[in-house]
């Protein structure tokens, strides 16, 4: 009894002997295969970047570096840019942090620090700065399916000296998401508490809300990219476009639009608006110079609601001209 007992004692000894033995040869596999992976992503990102340099499109990453052991694996940058040659569009930004599971390494989300500065040439300048900007994106061997951006404490500039136009911007909080819809794209983006400083004057905060689907846009996700003469030849149905004054005077905006291979929009649009007055004033007040344009459009649109403050009405937009039944009320600049 003793001989079989020890025996029992030796066989269930070995087992977790041999189970230790799994353990640590498992732990060693994944170590050794995580920084494996990590070095391999580290070399193919320097190499990816020094060769985009060369090219029309150049991105840089101060001090790059690979993190997020044991569990995840992240890209970490000190300083951030980007420069798009044939757009002529190039953005500086602060640290990047981001991470990934090891098991979903398709699934990214991601810390921007500011400030940030994005030029235009000739002479356009944005310059930005936010408390907190995260995202996410999910992104195959084709390139991104879905991404999204939030923000918190958004505040910026925008100075274009060549048209004597500097506008400043604040935002408490701020949202866009785009995804692919078989070969459209669908497009989402809110501002809330959007204020701006026009010329020294600072305007009451609204929020401002898009919801829209661009036709035959998913391959700008891809490696392709977006074409350089966008928004030109570019179709969308917008769902909504809604700006509120708050106190129940609001905006929206839906129907079909297009951007003409010329740069001038085209449309169908319903217009919704609750407070035409305070609309009146308020768009006077931003534009001095339309004020007497602005006042006559609110006459109309009030007259057609039988002198209401509410008014659904259709506007159509040909080759640039906003009409108001027949009668031409605006120009919309061709892009």
């Amino acid at each position: 009894m003793a001989s079989s007992s020890q025996t029992g004692a030796s066989g269930v000894s070995r087992k977790y002997v041999r189970l230790a033995v799994a353990v640590v040869l498992a732990i060693a596999l994944y170590t050794g295969g995580w920084f494996y992976a990590a070095s391999w992503l580290k070399d193919r990102l320097t190499q990816e970047l020094a060769a985009s340099g060369q090219g029309l499109h150049s991105a840089s990453c101060g001090n790059l570096d690979v993190r997020g052991f044991p569990f995840r694996i992240g890209v970490f940058c000190d300083s951030l840019a980007i420069d798009d040659h044939p757009s002529g569009l190039s953005a500086t930004f602060g640290a990047l942090r981001s991470a990934a599971q090891v098991y979903r390494p398709g699934h990214a989300v991601i810390e921007l620090d500011g400030p940030a500065q994005l030029r235009v040439t000739p002479d356009l300048v944005f310059d930005v700065d936010w408390d907190l900007l995260r995202a996410s994106a999910v992104a195959w061997t084709d390139g991104l399916d879905r991404a999204s951006v939030a923000y918190d404490g958004l505040k910026g500039k925008l100075n274009v000296p060549s048209q004597a136009l500097s506008i400043g911007i604040a935002a408490t909080h701020g949202e866009k998401h785009i995804r692919r819809s078989g070969e459209a794209l669908d497009v989402a983006a809110s501002l809330d508490a959007l204020a701006l400083d026009v010329g020294g004057k600072v305007l009451p905060p609204v929020n401002v809300a898009a919801d829209l689907t661009i036709a035959d846009a998913a391959r700008w996700l891809s490696s392709e990219g977006p074409p350089p003469t966008l928004p030109l030849g570019t179709s969308a149905e917008l769902r909504s476009l809604s700006v509120d004054l708050g106190e129940g005077r609001t905006m929206r905006l839906s129907g079909p639009v297009r951007v003409g291979e010329d740069g001038y929009v085209s449309g169908a649009l319903d217009l919704t608006i609750d407070g035409i007055t305070a609309w009146r004033d308020r768009i006077s007040e931003v534009f001095p110079d339309a004020a007497e344009t602005v006042q006559k459009v609110a006459g109309a649109i009030k007259g057609l609601s039988g002198g209401k403050e509410r008014a659904v009405v259709k506007l159509t937009v040909q080759q640039g001209t906003v009409y108001l039944g027949l009668f031409p009320i605006g120009e919309i600049p061709p892009f």
